[in-house]
C-alpha cells in the first residue's frame, strides 16, 4: 500500500511541498538506479583489481623460479675459518682447494713523529701530493697556519682517494694516510714539496698496497682485493686469512635443493590464492544474480582454464626425466588449486638437477620456452600494468563509472528546474486563491452591510 499524502496548505488547504518533494521522488528513480549500477560496478572493480594483484604477485613468484640463479640454487661450505664462500644460483659445483699465501692490503704510510698535534708549523709549509695508483695526483697546500690536525682534515676533503688521520703513541703524534682500496694497483705515492712531513720517506711506509695471492687446485691466481666472484664461476671467495703450506682450505659447493623448495613452495601459495579467489566469485549465492555478481564471468573462466592448463601440461621441447609439474610432486586437484610434496620435490632436484632446470628455464638457444617463461607470459596478459586485459577492463569500468556519474548530475539538474518550476506553479496556485479568497471576505462584507442597513 502506499503511503498516505497529508494536505495542510496555508491558502489551499494542500500541503504543497509534500506533493512537489512526492513528484521529485519520483523522477529521482532513475538517478537511484543509476546509482546502484555503480555501486555494482565499483564492487566488480575491487573484486578484479584483487585478482589482478593476485596475479602479478603469482607472476612475481615465477619469475623468481625463471632463471639460473632461481632455479639451480646452490650452497657453498669451506672447512677453514681462512676462507669463506657463498655459491649463487648456477654455481660451479665441486669441491675446491683454495691455499691462501698473502692478503691484499691497502697502503698505509705514516709521518715522522711530532711533539704534538694541534702546533702550527712544526713541519713547514709547501705542498703535498698524494697520487693513488694511475690516477691523477692530488695537491694539498700547507700553509704555516697548519697543524696535524688541520692537515689531517684537509687530506680527507682533498678528493684523494685516501683517509688521513692521528696516531699518538703515549709522547709523539703521526699523521697516518691509509689508501682506501687493496691491491698493488692501488699503491699511493707522496711528494712533498717544502713540507717536512715525513710521508714521501719509503722507511714510513708501514703497509705496502698488495694484492692477495692464492691457488685454487694448485692454480696459482692474484686478485687486487679479497673478495671475488671470477675465480670459481657462481661463487663468490672472501679471504679472510692465510692457510697453512700444503694444507689448503676445502670448499664444497653443492646443488641446494631445500632452498629451491622454499621457492615453489612460495609459488604454489600463491597460484592457490589466485585459483582459490577465482572460485569465490564462482561460488553459488543464491538464486538472484546481483548486477555485482562475477558468476560465470568469462574473462575469470579464461584465466582459471589458462591457468590450470600451464600448471598441468608438459613444457614443449623439453626432455628427461621431467617434462612436467607432477612429474617432481606438484599436482592439481579437482578444486583447482596446487599441492606440493616437498620431499618429491628435493629429491627430484638431488636425482636430476638438470632435467629440472630444463624444466623450468627452458633453452633458449634452442628455442624452447621453460615452464616459468610460459607462466609468465599468462600473468602478463592478464595482469601487466599497462596492456593487461585485467587492467584494460578495471579502466573501462572506471570510465562508465566517470559517464554515470556526468549522467546522473545531468539528471539532478533537469530534476532540480523541474522542482523549481513546480514550487513556482503552487506558488502562484496559493497567491491566486488566496487573492480569490480575500475578493471573497470584501463581498460577504458588501453584501452582508448592505443587507443590514435595509
Amino acid at each position: 500500500m502506499n503511503p498516505v499524502t497529508s494536505f495542510s496548505g496555508l491558502a489551499s488547504g494542500l500541503d504543497t511541498a509534500s506533493i512537489v518533494d512526492s513528484l521529485v521522488k519520483i523522477e529521482q528513480i532513475p538517478i537511484r538506479r543509476l546509482q546502484r549500477k555503480q555501486d555494482d560496478l565499483g564492487s566488480i572493480s575491487s573484486r578484479l583489481g584483487t585478482l589482478k594483484t593476485r596475479m602479478t604477485a603469482l607472476g612475481d613468484k615465477a619469475r623468481a623460479l625463471s632463471d639460473a640463479a632461481g632455479v639451480m640454487t646452490s650452497t657453498a661450505t669451506s672447512s677453514s675459518a681462512a676462507v669463506t664462500a657463498t655459491a649463487a644460483g648456477g654455481a660451479s659445483l665441486g669441491t675446491y682447494g683454495i691455499e691462501v699465501s698473502t692478503l691484499a692490503t691497502a697502503e698505509r704510510t705514516y709521518s715522522d713523529a711530532f711533539s704534538d698535534s694541534a702546533t702550527a708549523g712544526l713541519f713547514g709549509t709547501g705542498t703535498l701530493d698524494i697520487q693513488v695508483g694511475a690516477a691523477a695526483a692530488v695537491s694539498v697546500t700547507v700553509t704555516a697556519a697548519d697543524t696535524l690536525t688541520t692537515v689531517v682534515d684537509k687530506i680527507n676533503s682533498s678528493g684523494a682517494d685516501v683517509t688521513a688521520g692521528i696516531v699518538y703513541d703515549g709522547t709523539n703524534y703521526r699523521l697516518q694516510v691509509s689508501g682506501n682500496k687493496t691491491g698493488a694497483a692501488n699503491a699511493v705515492t707522496f711528494t712533498e714539496t717544502g713540507t717536512t712531513l715525513g710521508l714521501d720517506n719509503p722507511a714510513n711506509e708501514k703497509v705496502a698496497a698488495s694484492d692477495a695471492i692464492f691457488s685454487v687446485d694448485g692454480i696459482a691466481m692474484t686478485r687486487a682485493t679479497n673478495s671475488f666472484s671470477d675465480a670459481i664461476p657462481g661463487v663468490t671467495l672472501d679471504l679472510v686469512g692465510t692457510t697453512t703450506v700444503g694444507t689448503p682450505a676445502t670448499v664444497t659447493v653443492s646443488r641446494d635443493a631445500g632452498a629451491f623448495a622454499d621457492k615453489l613452495q612460495e609459488f604454489v601459495d600463491a597460484y592457490n590464492t589466485t585459483t582459490n579467489g577465482i572460485n569465490v566469485e564462482f561460488a553459488f549465492l543464491g538464486s538472484t544474480k546481483t548486477g555485482a555478481s562475477l558468476s560465470g564471468d568469462s574473462m575469470l573462466r579464461r584465466v582459471q582454464s589458462e591457468l590450470s592448463s600451464n600448471v598441468s601440461s608438459p613444457v614443449a621441447g623439453v626432455t628427461g626425466n621431467f617434462t612436467m609439474l607432477a612429474q617432481m610432486g606438484v599436482n592439481l586437484t579437482r578444486t583447482g588449486s596446487l599441492t606440493m610434496d616437498r620431499q618429491a620435490v628435493i629429491d627430484a632436484v638431488n636425482s636430476d638437477g638438470a632435467s629440472v632446470s630444463a624444466l623450468f628455464l627452458g633453452d633458449p638457444t634452442a628455442g624452447v620456452t621453460g615452464f616459468m617463461d610460459r607462466l609468465t607470459a599468462t600473468t602478463d596478459q592478464y595482469a601487466d600494468p599497462t596492456t593487461g586485459q585485467l587492467t584494460t577492463r578495471i579502466s573501462n569500468i572506471t570510465k562508465q563509472v566517470t559517464g554515470i556519474d556526468d549522467d546522473i548530475a545531468n539528471m539532478q539538474r533537469r530534476i532540480d528546474k523541474y522542482a523549481e518550476g513546480l514550487r513556482a506553479k503552487f506558488t502562484a496556485m496559493e497567491m491566486l486563491i488566496s487573492s480569490l479568497n480575500s475578493q471573497g471576505q470584501q463581498l460577504l462584507s458588501i453584501f452582508g452591510t448592505g443587507q443590514q442597513g435595509g
